[in-house]
This record gives C-alpha cells, sequence and structure tokens, in this order.
C-alpha cells in the first residue's frame, strides 16, 4: 500500500491501462522527472504490477491489471464530484455525520 501512495505510482499505473507504453511516452504524460518515472517503475516491477514487453514498453501484469477496478471506480467518483456545485460538494449539516453514514 505504502508503494501505492507513493509519488507518480497510481499516476503510472493509471497511463498503463490501455495500452503498454514506452518509457519515453509515460515520461512526457506524466511530465515527471524521468530519474523520478524509473525509480518508480523499478518499484513497480519488482513487486510484479508492471512489467517490460518484448518491444521494450512497459505494461501492467494480471496484478497490476486488478487494480482497475478500484480506480476506476475512484475515477468515476472523482468525475461526479467535479460536476457537482460548491453547495452540493458540503451538504448543510455535513459536519454531524459520521464516517458510515451517506
Amino acid at each position: 500500500m505504502e508503494l501505492i501512495g507513493r509519488r507518480h505510482a497510481l499516476a503510472l499505473i493509471w497511463a498503463l491501462r490501455q495500452a503498454p507504453e514506452p518509457f519515453g511516452v509515460l515520461a512526457s504524460i506524466l511530465a515527471a522527472p524521468e530519474p523520478l518515472l524509473s525509480q518508480r517503475l523499478r518499484e513497480l516491477r519488482a513487486t510484479g504490477l508492471v512489467e517490460v514487453d518484448e518491444a521494450g514498453s512497459w505494461r501492467l501484469t494480471m496484478h497490476g491489471r486488478r487494480l482497475l477496478d478500484p480506480l476506476e471506480q475512484l475515477a468515476g467518483f472523482a468525475d461526479r464530484w467535479a460536476r457537482l456545485g460548491a453547495r452540493q460538494r458540503v451538504p448543510r449539516g455535513s459536519a454531524e455525520l459520521g464516517r458510515d453514514q451517506p
């Protein structure tokens, strides 16, 4: 879980959700420092979430692809949240609601 929370780890997984990408394309998509991306990819590879294919591009492994369902749900929530107006985001009296209440 710690690795997933590190800078650019989730963004890398999200960028690889459609198809394998070469390192240069990932660096361009994420606009992140190449040494940091290289480190993060090595860490994701060591945990079995990404791998390098025959063409030298990075892709998600079967285990990495298992992260896509929860990430897609989170992305859907974020899209719906972004469309809400400011008043809809913080309903009146919501400060009194507990975490387990809607």
